[in-house]
């Protein structure tokens, strides 16, 4: 529900900004992790399921690359990592639900989903699993993706510099900063 999307969405994010560093030198991949909750804001304001469209991803998409330009992050930037985000916990849903939304519209009203995992997604048991958050198995699943994310960034890098770009710089000089004196 919204933990697995975090952790889902931060692995991507890890592997997503070690290539994108590589061709760009820039790393806003953290972008990816809140877009990916966006999707559920319907849970608040409309019927679950009306944000998990590709349209309603598009238009997000290009809001949060407006926003984003604000605090200084490239247009181009914003946009790829908002739609990857979002795109990214529409991916998540439509691999455990089956049914599951109308995550083509505007060009397809069907609701799709593969279910991939339907032994271990009973919606009975998933809404009173971990306190409505998550699913065990699911989130454990997520766990593993990523830690394996972060250990084939350290590898690639050959150091954990790269966390500077997922949290603030007080927090980062205070605990990293002495792991990498070069970064």
């Amino acid at each position: 529900m919204i933990i697995e999307h975090i952790f889902y969405s931060a692995a991507l994010a890890i592997l997503a900004g070690m290539v994108f560093y590589n061709y760009t030198g820039r790393d806003p991949s953290w972008i990816i992790i809140p877009c990916s909750l966006a999707p559920d804001l319907d849970y608040i304001t409309l019927h679950h399921g009306a944000f998990h469209t590709i349209g309603f991803m598009i238009i997000f998409g290009i809001v949060a690359a407006f926003l984003l330009r604000r605090p200084g992050i490239k247009f181009i930037d914003a946009l790829f990592f908002s739609v990857t985000g979002f795109g990214a916990h529409l991916f998540e849903d439509a691999l455990v639900y089956d049914p599951g939304y109308m995550f083509l519209w505007p060009f397809s009203s069907k609701i799709l989903g593969f279910g991939i995992l339907p032994g271990v997604i009973n919606e009975e048991y998933y809404a009173r699993d971990f306190f409505y958050l998550a699913n065990t198995e699911v989130l454990i699943i997520g766990l593993l993706f990523l830690l394996v994310a972060i250990l084939i960034r350290i590898w690639y890098e050959r150091s954990s510099s790269w966390i500077r770009w997922y949290m603030p710089d007080t927090i980062y000089e205070k605990f990293f900063r002495k792991m990498n004196p070069v970064s």
